[in-house]
């Protein structure tokens, strides 16, 4: 018999706090006419980039998600609060959102396929539903054990309001306008195109499946994260960019946090995960 998808639930209040900053700096890009674009904007914004984008891909993402690198408990937070200033709700709370796409990939279980249900939803619509904006602390047991991360998840919109400050106490409206607000909402769009374009445009190294696509616009723009297809293949691996024609920013930068003895244990794919199963060259 063939089942019918059940279409999102809806919670309003639930939907208000995963999703009300995110609303708040797309409607602040209105005072974008009114405020002068400067080389300070667009030096404030890589820099501002950098921070928060680097706080999701190497914080969120490959130290926190998937253990990609071990680090002190110090810059452990410190990376999740730069990941917290993205807007992209707690650590926890992405952590075990991004665990369940990994366990259900592309099925009805997973929170953002637009394989099972449209692009929208992926992008930018799961954040409405229900079932998302509930926490699964079976999914993050080995965070839960540090207090400082539970302190975080619960009070995450105050790096982002730090953050916001600092960029208005530095350099006025250009400062709070283009350097949070709108690189904000580009880094929230990047991020959202993994779980929507990723999973439909690109190649297909590995036959890991699911949709995953290495998308190479994406893997420049995410900071290495593009290469999603990849990832799918060595979920565990802080490096994406496994030919040397894929540029991956996060992978560097962790290659930098590793000689400063900053982080160790950097893991890697193996040489079996590299050629095993190849569907494609690239």
């Amino acid at each position: 018999m063939q089942t019918t998808l059940a279409p999102p639930r809806f919670h309003s209040a639930r939907v208000a706090l995963t999703v009300g900053p995110v609303l708040v700096v797309h409607l602040a890009l209105v005072a974008v006419p009114f405020v002068e674009f400067t080389i300070r904007s667009v030096v404030t914004m890589l820099v501002v980039s950098r921070l928060i984008g680097l706080g999701v891909t190497a914080g969120f993402h490959r130290c926190l998600t998937h253990h990609s690198f071990k680090t002190s408990r110090g810059f452990q937070f410190a990376l999740a609060a730069a990941g917290c200033a993205a807007l992209q709700k707690g650590p926890l709370w992405w952590v075990a959102q991004h665990r369940l796409h990994h366990k259900h990939s592309d099925t009805p279980d997973d929170p953002h396929s637009p394989v099972v249900r449209n692009f929208f939803h992926a992008h930018f619509g799961w954040l409405f539903a229900c079932a998302p904006a509930v926490l699964d602390k079976r999914a993050i047991r080995d965070l839960t054990k540090y207090p400082e991360l539970v302190w975080l998840d619960r009070l995450w919109v105050l790096p982002g309001l730090f953050l916001a400050t600092a960029c208005y106490a530095l350099l006025g409206w250009n400062g709070l306008v283009y350097g949070y607000c709108l690189t904000a909402v580009l880094v929230l769009h990047v991020t959202f195109a993994i779980n929507s374009v990723a999973h439909l445009f690109g190649r297909q190294r590995f036959g890991t499946g699911d949709g995953s696509r290495n998308n190479a616009p994406l893997g420049v723009l995410a900071l290495g994260e593009g290469w999603h297809n990849n990832h799918h293949r060595a979920p565990h691996s802080a490096r994406h960019g496994f030919a040397w024609y894929e540029f991956d920013e996060t992978y560097l930068f962790i290659r930098v946090l590793a000689r400063l003895g900053l982080v160790w244990d950097v893991k890697l794919p193996s040489p079996a995960i590299l050629t095993g199963e190849a569907i494609s060259d690239r």
